[in-house]
This record gives structure tokens, sequence and C-alpha cells, in this order.
């Protein structure tokens, strides 16, 4: 007797049932890969936003924390502050050798009543910067010494409206002071750390700071009574109206007929926001030293707001974006950063990543002179 034998295949109701438990086991799988990918993007995004958010942040505090460091302080003529040239023509700032048009196409007019304008260790700027997103920015100046160039080894001469004579003496004075790793103070026309056009310099008589000027050609070196000796040329005309060679109150020419006792390197540093030229869109923070271009700290701040604590004279303000009446920036005792907002570079399915950054710092140099007032000062 002969047995066939019969194959059976699936049927097509199987079919469908496996094809869909397959589409589902593939849906699954690739959501799980969608997650992890989208995790991962989130998780580098953030790690690049810390990253440049806290590379921002510390150049800011550092600077904060230098303010009014040297010569500065609170010390000085008008209460903490160095007069600038007492004219119709205010001096102002943010500045390159070029053009001092960095925020909003604009110069900032230094603090005072017009004719009389004052550089001081911080300078508030409360909506002064550009509007991101409809919110007004605030800008932020600070100015301290630099211990890089031992200028105050050098005597100071006067020897005209737009130039004065530095000259190394055999002897150096008990004042030099010497940066750590330099044995010999430097020439200023060293080209790396010496004196650049652009360079702010603040010049003191046996009353204090007395003027500043802002270099504006190569220092000429020359030999005074066989010393090294160094003219540097303060000429009329530098974008920020610092040097006014005809004015006598404030101006390089103030320093005529008076003993100048010393000189120092000034560093102004402003902090703002400007649009990223490559989209017009982007916002970053900038910084701009004295007399060098603009240079981009981070991409992406979207917002930068400061606040303030006043002391005037045991009368303590707290918090303030504007300074109450009766009150100067030599005053300040803290900044605040109240908002420094930044996001990340990429728009995410959620939106983008963000950080804001609110703390205090002090400024020691300021804070001290106040606390420990030095006898003939303001406080």
């Amino acid at each position: 007797m002969r047995q066939e034998k019969t194959t059976r295949g699936f049927t097509l109701l199987e079919l469908m049932i496996s094809m869909a438990l397959g589409l589902i086991v593939l849906a699954a799988a690739a959501m799980l890969f969608q997650k992890a990918v989208s995790v991962n993007w989130v998780t580098s995004q953030r790690a690049e936003l810390q990253s440049d958010f806290r590379g921002a942040s510390n150049l800011l505090e550092r600077d904060i924390g230098m303010a009014g460091s040297g010569s500065l302080g609170q010390q000085g003529l008008a209460a903490g502050s160095v007069a600038l040239p007492v004219s119709g023509t205010a001096s102002v700032y943010p500045c390159s050798s070029t053009t001092c048009s960095y925020v909003n196409g604009v110069p900032i007019a230094y603090p005072g009543t017009a004719p009389a304008h004052y550089l001081y260790s911080v300078i508030p700027g409360p909506n002064l910067g550009i509007a991101v997103n409809g919110q007004v920015t605030d800008t932020l100046t600070l100015s301290y010494t630099d211990a890089n160039l031992a200028l105050n080894c050098y005597t100071v001469t006067y020897s005209s409206a737009t130039a004065l004579i530095f000259t190394l003496p055999a002897v150096l004075p008990t004042t030099c002071i010497l940066p750590n790793g330099v044995s010999v103070p430097q020439p200023l026309n060293d080209p790396v750390v010496g004196l650049q056009v652009g360079d702010t310099i603040m010049i003191s008589t046996t009353s204090g700071p007395a003027a500043i000027g802002v270099v504006t050609a190569p220092v000429a070196a020359a030999t005074c009574g066989g010393q090294p000796c160094y003219t540097v040329t303060f000429g009329a005309g530098d974008p920020g109206h610092v040097n006014q060679p005809t004015i006598a109150t404030g101006s390089i020419l103030s320093l005529s007929g008076t003993t100048l006792t010393s000189a120092v390197r000034v560093v102004i540093i402003t902090y703002y926001l400007d649009l990223s030229p490559v989209d017009g869109t982007t916002p970053r923070l900038m910084r701009i030293q004295s007399g060098k271009a603009p240079v981009p700290v981070a991409e992406n701040v979207s917002y930068l707001k400061f606040t303030f604590d006043v002391d005037n004279g045991g009368v303590y303000y707290a918090s303030q974006a504007t300074l109450p009446a009766g009150t100067t920036p030599a005053m300040i005792t803290k900044v605040n950063i109240a908002h420094m907002t930044m996001r990340s570079q990429m728009h995410g399915s959620s939106g983008y990543q963000g950080l804001d950054l609110q703390t205090s710092i002090t400024p020691r140099n300021l804070t001290f002179g106040q606390e420990y007032p030095i006898s003939g000062s303001s406080y």
C-alpha cells in the first residue's frame, strides 16, 4: 500500500500575524534607536554647552575679581577714579586702535557730568547693550593695572603735550617690582610685552594718579645720559578722545611742570553682546581689551545682566541695577552677574539646551580699600 506525504505552508492568517509581530518588533527597535540617538545628541550638546559656559564664566569672573588692582583701587581723583581730559569732547569706550563703535554701532561716554569724565575700576553699563529676543542687555567695563610690564621701574619725564620720556635709571627705585621670572626691566619696545599702539598708560604725580594717555605710535628707543630711554607718543586723534593735547586738565599737557613719580599700563576691558557676522542672528559674548580688536568669548550667549552692591560711607545698597543717586562707581563693592544665559549651538526636538549663571564676585582691591581706608583717601 502506498502512503502519500503532503507538505503544508503557512496560511494567509499566520503570515499576517507574523508580519504584524515583526513590524511591532522593528518599530520598537527603531524607537529605541531613535531615543538612544536623541539622548546622545542631548548629552553631547550639553557637554559642549557646559564647556563653553565654564570658559566664558571663568574669564568674566577673573576680570571682575581683578578690577581695581594695582594703582587704581579707591584712590586717585574724584574719589576712586582717574580724570579724563576736561573738554567739550567726551572720552569714550570701548576702543581698539581704530574705532570705539562696537556696541550698537556707537561709542559709550565714560561716566561723569560733562565736561568732566572719569575712568573707574568698575563701570556699569545698564541697558547699553543690544536687544536679543526683545530683551535689552548690559555692558560691563573693568580696569586694572598690568603687572606684566615693569613700567614702574622707569623714571618719567615730561617732554611735550604729546610725548613722555621713560628712562631706565642705573639704580632701580625701591618701587620697582619685577614680574615673576624677570630679572631686569623689559625694554619698552619689547615686541611681546612692551608698549603697543593702543595701550593705555596712567601717570602719577606726588598727588596720586594725574592723567592717562593712549599710545599712538611705536615706541622710539634711544640713550639718555648713558642709560636706555624711550619716547612714548600720545598724539591727538586716538579713537577714544583720551589724548587732547590742547586741554590743560586731565591730559598729558596737565603734567607739565609737575613731578612725575611713576607710570603703569592700565588694562581696560569691556564685555558686551553682539550678533555674529556669519549669520547676523547668533548672539555672542564679546571681550575688548584697550587698543586691541574685540574677540568673541562664546557664542549663543543670549542674555547678559549685572547688578551691583554699593557702599556709600556706611549706607549700603544691595543688588542695584542702576547706581543710586549720590553714589559713584568708586563705591561698588560687589559685582553680581544677575544673568548670563547661554544656549546650545543647535536646536533639538525639545528645543535648545540652556544654562544660566547667577553669582557674585567681589573686586578684592575695591572692597579692601573701603574696609581699610588709606589715610588721606576719600574712604
